[in-house]
């Protein structure tokens, strides 16, 4: 998965208000101060997220919380949590009004803690169709955001190793949260004028694996793990974990 994509975190959802052939194009649009959202062990089990609405229309909006399953994997799943008795992740107000050019706080609430392997959440804030006060017909163009949110264990570690095969690395995470490796380095000594960046990276999850190629056999490889609020350089050498 790529990684630059994830941080862009938005879903481009289209939903068109047609009112006829020649029409004036409307963006509800709203901007985010959070995109990806930590609950650490012993912090408080909330965080806001302000939302505000640049545009001179009102914004109505719609807030949806997905569970996702087997993130990172092709099976990847984002189950939409309706029923009362199984919300881990409370997102409150569920609709908002917000006037133009004014903000809105959503508090996201997390109600249990994962006892093994961290939860990880996908909160929508969807517009939906309001008043249209325009003197022509017009097309309004309604576009979904999202919030990428992590419940972590009471004891959150990840633990990346690597197994050469060639001219491939293959990155496993046994640990129970997920680290983010960004800033590689392929390098052929010891000297860092040897270090070439490798534009890879990616979001590991905990017991998920990842692949990458590699401009050569010989050498070793560097990369930053990143964990939400640290980043610590690991160097990976062939058949050294």
């Amino acid at each position: 998965m790529d990684y630059s994509t994830v941080m862009r975190n938005i879903i481009f959802t289209l939903l068109a208000v047609l009112i006829s052939t020649t029409a004036t194009t409307l963006n509800a649009s709203m901007l985010l101060d959070k995109v990806i959202v930590y609950f650490d062990p012993g912090q408080a089990p909330r965080q806001d997220i302000i939302i505000r609405n640049p545009d001179p229309e009102t914004l109505y909006l719609q807030t949806e919380v997905y569970n996702v399953v087997n993130p990172g994997r092709e099976n990847e799943e984002r189950v939409r949590i309706t029923d009362p008795d199984k919300l881990k992740l409370l997102a409150t107000p569920r609709k908002a009004v917000i006037p133009a050019n004014g903000r809105k706080t959503i508090r996201l609430v997390s109600l249990e803690a994962p006892s093994k392997t961290e939860e990880v959440y996908r909160v929508t804030f969807r517009p939906v169709i309001g008043d249209i006060h325009v003197t022509q017909t017009a097309i309004k163009l309604l576009i979904a955001y999202q919030t990428l949110v992590f419940i972590r264990p009471v004891h959150p570690a990840y633990d990346v190793t690597a197994d050469w095969k060639g001219k491939k690395i293959v990155f496993s995470n046994k640990g129970n949260i997920n680290a983010v490796l960004r800033n590689g380095q392929f390098c052929t000594s010891k000297k860092d004028e040897s270090c070439t960046p490798m534009e890879e990276s990616t979001r590991l999850y905990a017991g998920q694996s990842w692949e990458l190629e590699l401009p050569d056999s010989k050498g070793y490889v560097r990369y930053g793990l990143f964990d939400g609020e640290f980043e610590k350089l690991k160097t990976f050498q062939p058949n050294v974990k």
